[in-house]
């Protein structure tokens, strides 16, 4: 008999019933509410140990990993953050691998790969998130796993999902792809003379461009370079009851605008906090309208009180020196508008963050002072 440090972490398989009855649930529904075409199906290996990996920019992609392949899937996802309250009954149902991003989480990676271990299949997203809609890097952990557990990769692009939901909800049936690539080897890193950080990266950097590969051709164009020139901005205006702009002091300034704008530009990040955390932000989402300068402070300060507990949400999304920017962009935003508030509490403040950048197909410069997303809020 094995000891209990001998004993994996996650046993393999799981759930089998009630994720069987939710793959049926799922085909149904799909066929009634969506297009989907599957190709490539006979790439799937029989068994594992297997990774599944696709591109991600909502959770469209996860439901159709788990219900059009034919495997016990265990998922791994977000679980540094509240999963968005919408799905989250689904995500609970089904069980996933919880993973702390920002940080290196052994005990989700050493889940993760005590599935493989067991011949089991696991499905993650290099990409890391969906608070960008463009391809990004992809991260280490998918090399780490495969090379660890010497588990094939089998990279899955989708197509047509931006959007879908929305469609979907208006009765309207989205044409969805799911292009289901050739099996990657297992990822080496025992090459001489090279480091084992650089070769786990380029073992996902190679994963990750299969994945694109597979991506419908319009749609991979405009995920990897519809625009060029991106900048941010930050300006905000205070208005009198009477509707007179009162000038705000030169001392009392954003210093970090493009960090903070850039924040407010990448409308996931406010969905989190606002959906997701149930924090106090509506003054920091409804970017269309004015709102008294001490709610703006407190919203901000929600958000920063959230962050010392999680100081490198941004930083593992961004980098280091965009999170520290958008870290310094809201303190400064907090700071400005109590100081505003204490000293105007009768007038409105409204935030304009301002990005600009230029459409390659049209050579057209776009100015927005909201995210589209937020304007509908």
């Amino acid at each position: 008999m094995s000891s209990p440090e001998q004993q994996p972490r996650l046993r393999y398989p799981r759930r089998r019933f009630v994720r069987s009855i939710m793959r049926l649930a799922g085909r149904a529904v799909a066929a009634l509410a969506t297009r989907t075409q599957i190709i490539g199906r006979e790439n799937l290996p029989p068994k594992g140990p297997l990774i599944l990996v696709g591109n991600h920019i909502a959770v469209i992609e996860v439901g159709m990993m788990g219900v059009y392949t034919p495997y016990e899937l265990e998922i791994m996802a977000a679980g540094d953050i509240p999963l968005d309250p919408r799905y989250s009954w689904i995500a609970d149902l089904w069980g996933i691998i919880p993973i702390k991003r920002g940080s290196m989480d052994r005990d989700g990676m050493n889940k993760a790969l005590d599935v493989l271990n067991q011949g089991g299949v696991v499905g993650l997203f290099p990409e890391g998130g969906i608070w960008e809609t463009k391809l990004r890097q992809a991260r280490q952990g998918v090399a780490w796993l495969s090379n660890k557990a010497q588990a094939p990769v089998v990279p899955i692009g989708f197509g047509g999902i931006e959007g879908a939901l929305a469609q979907i909800g208006r009765f309207r049936r989205p044409n969805l792809t799911m292009n289901i690539g050739k099996v990657i080897p297992p990822v080496k890193v025992d090459v001489p003379g090279r480091s084992r950080k650089e070769l786990l990266q380029e073992g996902a950097d190679y994963i990750m461009d299969r994945i694109k590969e597979l991506i419908p051709e319009d749609e991979r164009r405009i995920r990897t370079q519809s625009y060029i020139g991106e900048t941010f901005d930050f300006h905000w205006e205070l208005t009198s009851p009477g509707g007179v702009q009162i000038p705000i002091p030169n001392d009392v300034n954003i210093v970090d605008k493009h960090g903070l704008s850039k924040l407010f530009h990448r409308p996931v990040m406010m969905d989190v906090f606002n959906r997701n955390l149930k924090l106090p932000v509506k003054p920091l989402v409804r970017l269309r309208r004015a709102h008294p300068a001490a709610d703006i402070a407190a919203s901000a300060r929600s958000v920063l009180d959230w962050l010392k507990d999680n100081p490198y949400f941004f930083h593992y999304r961004f980098g280091h020196e965009e999170g520290e920017a958008m870290m310094n962009g809201l303190r400064q935003l907090e700071q400005g508008a109590q100081w505003l508030g204490e000293h105007y509490p009768d007038a409105q403040l409204r935030l304009k963050p301002i990005r600009r950048y230029i459409l390659i197909d049209t050579n057209e410069e776009v100015v927005e002072e909201a995210p589209p997303e937020m304007q509908e809020m």
